[in-house]
């Protein structure tokens, strides 16, 4: 991990694509609803699934009747196997291949080699990558890790494209011409016609499946569809989604062998298509996925490779890092399925759970979700079972208070400890209508400026303060580092202190808001009693912006300089809550300025336990984030995130940075009249 983040020529390859990526993708859904598509082709997708014992019939009676040939592949090995024994029937001496993850997953290319066959990949990443002796880092573009000059020293050309178009053609044009056997991948197999559609933006899979005598097309049983519709939605958001094109430069529908010899034609090799075509059909754990309620989900992926472009954490190190054969969000969900590995030898860790992977899925898949499932099942080390025990024990409060006096001596501590909490420095009560403060644990021991902005804003608006002194965690840490059961103890605990609680519940941590809202549930909170006051709990962005929309003589704006504050969106607030216009739009009303931070990541690298167990990585994230903050000019940073404005404002300190981080609740409190 740490290798990969002293690359410099790693980072700016995974940085400058990353970006690229996100940035075509954007555009090409400027002009294509988003939403309409990627609710159709979810409602497709899950609809095959359900059938998807028929449709693979029926794909198989189709295929051949075509004149196809159907294999079932119940694992990996049976379908190197299979694809061998074609290999070696035709008497391949080469087989070319286009691009294909399925083939990837199952170690085609090292049985057929074992075999004494030359394997060729044909797609330019594919060809560069497996010239490295390395292995795809992202599902459509394998060399993503790689700059044009790593290209150019591997090939010995110079570092233009031209250069090495004209030189992996020169070198593979022998190989299309003498292969035997040309192996692709699918992007959909449709049971009506039993047709493959193959998807590229190079012309190398039209000559892998047209030229050799054999094609064969190897794809899981999660590829098959329905129809010709089926298809025509996958296609209208897969190439929009994986490169920002409305569609892929070549898009082949194959139906069975060339009947060219049927007719009287002269079998020349290339002139008519294949003789042969076998579709191999992959199983591999598709099937336990399947029957799995939560994890059946992952099923409907395109393999657009979006997820990974979204991905701070595959930013920062790379799909070799994050990953096996598939890697990104998708690759932790997918490979205990297909290779069997533990849950505890995947970095299921690694994942911010910043939900920008979801959010990005043209199909919604709930990647954060079951990335934590993973987690779950994972082992933990025995430190951090014994932190996470402690903080959600009765030993948490003493041993917070005995140890703030050492906290600003550890290196590498994210925070400080509070001198005196939040809960040392409210003063509940007052006259007017009740409000009760749920503080949250980073506010009340490391940020208590948060919570005590929003006590004054409370009483300067008439409103009677309350603070339920047992209050505590509400269990997010811990259920975000795979421990459900301490994470519902947690939020149970909330529940009783809150239980006597009156008026609306505010709390200034979206995060602690979402998860005790939302996600407390599914962990096993109690269930009247917590839906109760999860109906009365609000986060403070829109409260407070109601607030000065009903009360705008609370804050005074008249005369003021206008201040300019850069605002950073908590990957919570925005995605789970749906929070951008309102912190935004109360901030204009306390009267200031507000600019918006430049795309280069989506999140600063807090993400709870994660920039503990990855703090190189969270580091590298939070140096974009501050880079991404200079390109403003700004000097006051907000958010309404206590986790991100802790990690924010603790790198800038170690920088030495001129720069006040502040909660929008502490900006509105500077402005009340």
């Amino acid at each position: 991990m740490r290798k990969a983040l002293a690359n410099p020529s790693l980072q700016r390859a995974l940085r400058e694509a990353t970006v690229e990526l996100r940035t075509r993708r954007n555009r090409a859904f400027e002009i294509y609803d988003f939403k309409a598509g990627q609710t159709d082709l979810k409602a497709r997708r899950r609809a095959n699934l359900d059938q998807l014992e028929g449709l693979v019939d029926r794909f198989r009676q189709s295929l051949e009747a075509a004149g196809g040939i159907f294999h079932y592949a119940a694992d990996a090995k049976a379908a190197r196997e299979v694809i061998g024994e074609i290999c070696r029937s035709a008497g391949a001496g080469i087989v070319t291949k286009s691009k294909s993850m399925a083939t990837e997953e199952i170690q085609l290319n090292q049985h057929l080699e074992r075999l004494g066959m030359e394997v060729v990949e044909t797609d330019l990443g594919e060809y560069m990558v497996q010239r490295k002796h390395e292995h795809p880092s992202h599902l459509i573009a394998p060399a993503i890790h790689l700059t044009i000059e790593d290209w150019a020293e591997e090939l010995g050309t110079e570092p233009n494209r031209d250069a090495i178009m004209a030189h992996a053609r020169a070198e593979l044009r022998e190989k299309f011409i003498n292969a035997a056997v040309g192996i692709s991948g699918a992007n959909a197999a449709i049971a009506e016609t039993g047709t493959v559609v193959i998807v590229s933006n190079e012309g190398n899979a039209d000559l892998t499946i047209t030229l050799p005598r054999v094609h064969i097309a190897v794809f899981g049983i999660d590829k098959v569809v329905k129809d010709v519709d089926d298809a025509a939605s996958l296609l209208k958001m897969l190439a929009r989604s994986a490169t920002g094109q409305p569609m892929s430069t070549y898009v082949n529908w194959v139906t069975g062998p060339s009947r060219s010899s049927d007719i009287g034609f002269k079998p020349v090799i290339g002139a008519h298509g294949p003789r042969e075509m076998h579709c191999v059909v992959l199983d591999n754990g598709r099937e336990a996925m399947r029957a799995d309620p939560l994890m059946r989900e992952a099923l409907t992926c395109i393999r657009c490779g979006a997820c990974s472009n979204a991905c701070p954490p595959f930013m920062a190190v790379g799909g070799h890092q994050f990953g096996h054969i598939y890697s990104g969000p998708i690759g932790l969900v997918l490979t205990p399925f297909h290779h069997g590995h533990r849950v505890d030898d995947f970095p299921n860790s690694l994942c911010v759970q910043c939900n920008a992977c979801q959010e990005i899925c043209p199909v919604d898949i709930p990647l954060p979700r079951q990335i934590l499932e993973h987690r779950r099942e994972a082992r933990k080390p025995l430190l951090k079972k014994a932190v996470l025990e402690v903080w959600a024990s009765s030993l948490a409060d003493p041993a917070l208070r005995l140890g703030t006096p050492f906290s600003g001596f550890v290196p590498g501590a994210p925070a400080r400890l509070a001198s005196r909490p939040f809960r040392d420095q409210v003063t509940p009560g007052g006259d007017g209508e009740p409000v009760t403060i749920f503080a949250s644990c980073l506010v009340d021991r490391v940020a208590p400026e948060q919570g005590l902005a929003l006590e004054k804003i409370l009483r300067r608006a008439g409103y009677r303060v309350e603070f339920p002194g047992q209050q505590w965690c509400c269990g997010l840490i811990c259920a975000n580092a795979g421990d459900f059961k301490l994470g519902a103890r947690l939020s149970r605990g909330l529940t009783r202190a809150l239980s006597g609680s009156e008026g609306p519940i505010v709390t200034p941590s979206a995060s602690c808001f979402s998860a005790y809202v939302k996600d407390a549930i599914e962990w096993g909170a109690d269930g009247a009693r917590h839906d109760e006051l999860a109906s009365r709990m609000r986060d403070s962005t829109r409260f407070a912006l109601e607030l000065l929309e009903a009360r705008p003589d609370l804050v005074r704006t008249a005369g003021d300089e206008l201040v300019r504050v850069a605002y950073h969106d908590s990957c919570q607030s925005l995605r789970e809550l749906g929070l951008h216009a309102e912190p935004r739009r109360l901030l204009r009303l306390a009267g200031y300025e507000v600019v918006d931070l430049p795309d280069i990541t989506n999140c600063c690298g807090f993400g709870g336990s994660f920039s503990m167990e990855w703090p190189d990585v969270g580091a590298r994230l939070l140096d974009w984030k501050l880079e991404a903050l200079a390109a403003t000019g700004c000097t006051i940073l907000a958010s309404d995130n206590p986790g991100c404005l802790m990690h924010i404002s603790s790198g800038a300190r170690s920088r030495g940075l001129d720069l006040r981080v502040a909660h929008v609740l502490e900006l509105v409190a500077d402005r009340l009249a």
